[in-house]
């Protein structure tokens, strides 16, 4: 491993939570990614219900020893044939994963040769998994290097994983409370200084979840949830959820 820690990465968390993201920024994520492990690269793959996958390779520079189009190419047409994506759609099971870690079973080498000879001649024949996204919209984070991942690394890939899946979450549900207010909502929760972290558990509130399942949505303490519904209340100068609710509705923060 390189310089960066579980310090690194929660300093990093709490610097990405201050802004307003509606999407996981896979550019910065996926450089600590980098970092962290010392890999020239690291892929994604958004995974279609139809089989089909769409996915970059980060940094957009990396030349992979001159085969960064070649593999592009390939992942283009055969992602999917991945052993670790075929693991992944095949379990379901959402935590990370290395490609020496897969059971045999999942590697189709008639199909999946070409591709592991190309993932060699670029560097990356060595590949860990994050899969973030959920079920609806999966996507995996592949860091990719020569040598096989240690287990204190496959550690920390562990509770790096944790992180990013929270910032996932924490951006689509910030995502979905700007869809589903009007512009004057926005113009209100500025105004009132409402936090992204805190519009989205208000927006999760109004859709009916308790402060368990808003913890567990967005992968946070249920203390904190409560922590932050209760600035919630402060702000909109209200005293319960349901007052809370109804003060966001009234104001456009939430749909009615």
């Amino acid at each position: 491993m390189t310089g960066r820690d579980d310090g690194d990465w929660l300093e990093f968390t709490a610097e990405l939570l201050r802004e307003p993201l509606t999407e996981l920024p896979l550019d910065r994520v996926t450089r600590m990614l980098q970092e962290t492990f010392g890999a020239p690269a690291v892929g994604t793959a958004e995974l279609g219900p139809d089989g089909t996958a769409d996915g970059e390779i980060y940094p957009l520079d990396a030349a992979l020893e001159g085969h960064r189009e070649d593999m592009l190419t390939w992942s283009a047409s055969h992602a999917v044939e991945n052993p670790i994506a075929r693991y992944f759609l095949a379990t379901a099971d959402v935590r990370p994963v290395q490609l020496a870690d897969v059971p045999g079973h999942f590697t189709d080498r008639r199909v999946y040769g070409e591709g592991a000879a190309l993932a060699q001649a670029c560097g990356v024949a060595e590949q860990l998994c994050l899969p973030t996204g959920g079920p609806d919209h999966p996507r995996l984070l592949v860091v990719g290097r020569p040598e096989v991942f240690a287990p204190s690394e496959l550690r920390l890939a562990d509770r790096i994983w944790r992180l990013v899946v929270g910032l996932d979450r924490q951006a689509r549900a910030y995502s979905a409370a700007l869809r589903n207010a009007s512009p004057s909502g926005r113009d209100v929760a500025s105004a009132i200084r409402l936090t992204p972290r805190e519009r989205s558990v208000l927006g999760l509130l109004a859709e009916g979840l308790t402060a368990g399942a808003i913890a567990r949505r967005l992968d946070i303490a249920e203390r904190t949830v409560h922590k932050h519904l209760e600035r919630c209340y402060s702000k909109l100068g209200v005293a319960d959820r349901l007052t809370a609710v109804l003060a966001a509705q009234r104001l456009g923060l939430v749909a009615a």
